[in-house]
């Protein structure tokens, strides 16, 4: 068992290695986007302002939209910019969510000098001034260029942890590159830090020749490393993937429902118990709809006397009269595409 929710936690590592950032703030979270001032000192800049930023802001302000804004009109705007007391901006996570919370609004295409406005009325809005402003916009403009040449890395599956460490060195020099020593390590140092502790933990699983009491040990070492939050998130991500392969189990020995919920009512609590249960629920829905759809496509597939032209639009009324959400079609499309039968 711990050797598969060994193999679990690798693969999720790979996710945040290659770029979903699950670790981005310590999981404590922080106040929307606000000027704050705080006991830190990084290094200033002098340059020059450009038109957008020199402005001053006034209730006439006009930004263009951006493709999401209808998405969070009752959501508080995630992060902030900080300065220190000598009035320097603070890099850290919570600019990095300030700037992602925007770059989110763009949708698949980034449109660079509305968002570069969007932002910069945000920071007039809340006072905060013309350096730190243009310095902000600065950093967008390379965390967006590292952001792009960073999608190459987050397409990369592998199960091996050296392959794992490669991209998480590319990773940082990426971003050294691109961000420049100070930012990156102010955007990402402690997420880097508890990634390569991560990578330590699978290299311990993987050590065949460990006994199980070396393993402990070394295991235990690890975490004594680790940040308080990252060993309950762990242990929390590693019992929901033990109790997932448990109810497996069970069901293909032939377990009965009730038996399945209590095991998730002694795992889960009642609360998630019950969303799985209707998960369960749509899941089999869904898949009984898949199989009555299959018998009547299979009908199609074997009628004589149909063009291959005539042959796919029935397949493709077939679709429209069983599934009737855009979302769902495009599923069922997929799955004939891929000729899966898992649905």
């Amino acid at each position: 068992m711990v050797h598969r929710v060994g193999i679990f936690a690798l693969g999720a590592l790979l996710a945040v290695v290659a770029g979903f950032w699950l670790f981005a703030d310590g999981g404590q979270g922080l106040p929307g986007a606000s000027i704050e001032k705080v006991g830190q000192q990084t290094a200033g800049r002098s340059v020059a302002l450009p038109e957008e930023v020199a402005g001053s802001s006034s209730a006439g302000d006009s930004v263009p939209p951006l493709p999401r804004d209808e998405r969070i009109s009752d959501i508080e705007v995630d992060g902030s910019v900080r300065v220190d007391m000598n009035g320097n901006l603070v890099l850290d996570p919570s600019l990095r969510r300030f700037l992602d919370f925007y770059i989110g609004l763009t949708g698949d295409q980034v449109h660079g000098e509305a968002l570069r406005q969007r932002l910069a009325a945000e920071m007039r809005r809340r006072g905060i001034s013309a350096p730190v402003q243009l310095e902000v916009l600065e950093i967008l403009d390379n965390y967006l260029a590292y952001r792009g040449a960073s999608e190459a890395l987050a397409v990369r599956r592998s199960g091996n942890v050296e392959d794992l460490q490669a991209v998480l060195d590319e990773l940082q020099d990426l971003r050294r590159k691109h961000l420049g020593p100070d930012v990156a390590e102010g955007f990402f140092g402690a997420e880097e830090a508890r990634l390569r502790l991560m990578l330590d933990r699978q290299r311990i699983l993987a050590d065949e020749s460990l006994s199980g009491h070396e393993r402990d040990q070394a295991l235990a070492q690890v975490d004594r490393l680790l940040p308080e939050f990252s060993v309950q998130t762990r242990r929390r991500s590693e019992a929901v993937v033990s109790t997932s392969l448990r109810v497996s189990e069970m069901r293909e020995q032939g377990a009965s429902e009730e038996e399945v919920r209590a095991v998730r009512l002694d795992a889960y609590g009642p609360e998630a118990t019950q969303r799985l249960s209707r998960l369960d629920e749509q899941r089999a829905h869904w898949q009984s709809r898949v199989a009555e759809y299959r018998r009547q496509k299979s009908l199609i597939d074997q009628a004589g006397g149909l063009t291959a032209e005539d042959r796919q639009a029935e397949v493709e009324a077939l679709r429209v009269r069983m599934f009737e959400a855009e979302h769902e079609r495009r599923r069922i499309s997929a799955l004939d595409r891929a000729g899966d039968d898992d649905a």
